[in-house]
This record gives C-alpha cells, structure tokens and sequence, in this order.
C-alpha cells in the first residue's frame, strides 16, 4: 500500500515515472474534438478541454471536473477496423482509459466519429449531446 492508502501494483517512483511521461505527451486537438467542444458549450458550460486527471495521468478531451464527467472524442484511431458486420469495436488503449477513468470516479462518455459525422446540423449534434450527458 502506497502513502495514499491504496494498493499499488507499481513503486510510487515507478508511477511517477509513467505519469511524467504520459503528461509529457503533446496533445493535438483535432477538428472533430474542436466541432464537439464547440456543441458541447451550447448544450452545457463549464467542460474543459484537455483536463488533466491526476490519479491517472490522462488528458481528458472535455472535462467537467465538478461533477467528474468527461467526454472523449473517439476518432478512427480509437478504435479496431469493423467486423464483418460493420461493427467497430474500441481498441486496447481506449478501453484501458476508460476502465481506469471509472475506476478514478469519472463518468466517461463516448463520442464515436461515425455517430458524430453523421449529423447534418448543429441542432442534431446538440440533441445528441443532451442525450449522452442525460
């Protein structure tokens, strides 16, 4: 058990390490994040852009940290090639950001490209929003 109380699996210098050089990371901000932000405000003040999470490293896309909501925008890169159903499954890196954010009391909600781009209208993009965040 670390000085916080909680069972590590690595050395808190070990951690350390690994937090340093995930926060060390440029971060790029694509279009498509810029489009969701930019719907975001309309639906909903107060979520940051790259809001970086503490206890686990991570850069949130879009972070309400009050009430510990994040929105990742997934891009192409977030995810497997589909299925031969046309099915797109999120791949290994995106699901382990999304279990370890839960674990560290987020709620992560999803924005997938293919759902995004297929609104037409900032009116559908805000809708769509307003029903993720519930």
């Amino acid at each position: 058990r670390g000085a916080d109380g909680q069972q590590h699996l690595l050395s808190e210098s070990q951690r350390k390490l690994c937090c340093d050089a995930m926060q060390g990371t440029e971060v790029t901000i694509s279009r498509l994040q810029r489009s969701v932000a930019a719907a975001l405000a309309a639906v909903q003040h107060g979520f940051e852009e790259e809001h970086l999470e503490p206890r686990t490293g991570y850069s949130l896309d879009l972070a309400l940290p009050s009430s510990r909501v994040a929105v990742e925008v997934d891009g192409p890169s977030h995810f497997l090639l589909p299925d031969g159903r046309g099915v797109r499954k999120p791949n290994g890196p995106t699901l382990l950001k999304r279990r370890l954010l839960a674990a560290a009391g987020w709620r992560v909600i999803s924005v997938p490209f293919y759902e995004w781009d297929g609104f037409a209208t900032a009116n559908e993009r805000q809708t769509y929003l307003q029903g993720l965040l519930g």
